[in-house]
């Protein structure tokens, strides 16, 4: 049983802005039942769950607009056409000030299946030196290190709740000591 689009023309651009797309389809079910499907098209991203020497992980305290929250987050951003790690190298350098010296990559997900298309690779940073942030103009981050485990305390106590964090911290679990059993 396969999905088809019915013809070439039926894909149209609903939306467009700087960040992402959302496309129009007209999709042909298995059934023959034709419906509309919008999907939002979303360049690769990339998380980075970074470990200090000491066993802590650099979060970012940051408003979220869109959920009228502050949220707990780790490093990442758009690859806006680099690679995945030129990415996690720059957005963890300007979100928080710190470098890398070791690099893991983890896996990848998918942040959004039943909408989108993204990519989301995810890697585990180490050797950190820290530095200064280099923030966009409408970026307010303020960098936070707490120990791993209360890093996943507070995960599954619902008070980290960015699904990139939690899928990423779930990916980079089994990496890291002192992370609860």
């Amino acid at each position: 049983a396969r999905l088809s689009l019915i013809a070439e023309e039926s894909t149209s651009i609903a939306f467009s802005c700087p960040w992402y797309e959302i496309a129009h389809e007209r999709i042909r079910l298995p059934t023959d039942h034709v419906i509309d499907c919008y999907s939002i098209t979303i360049p690769p991203s990339v998380m980075v769950v970074p470990v200090t020497a000491e066993g802590r992980i650099v979060l970012l305290r940051q408003y979220r607009y869109p959920t009228r929250s502050w949220s707990y987050e780790l490093p990442g951003g758009n690859t806006r056409g680099k690679s995945p790690l030129a990415t996690g190298r720059q957005e963890l350098f300007e979100e928080t000030g710190y470098r890398a010296g070791r690099w893991t990559r983890l896996g990848f997900f998918h942040p959004y299946s039943g909408m989108s298309d993204e990519v989301c690779y995810v890697y585990l940073a180490r050797d950190l030196t820290p530095g200064r942030q280099r923030l966009e103009e409408r970026e307010f981050i303020q960098v936070i290190t707490m120990p791993i485990r209360e890093v996943f305390r507070r995960a599954v106590r619902n008070r980290i709740q960015d699904g990139m964090t939690l899928a990423s911290l779930l990916l980079a679990g089994s990496h890291l000591k002192g992370r609860p059993r």
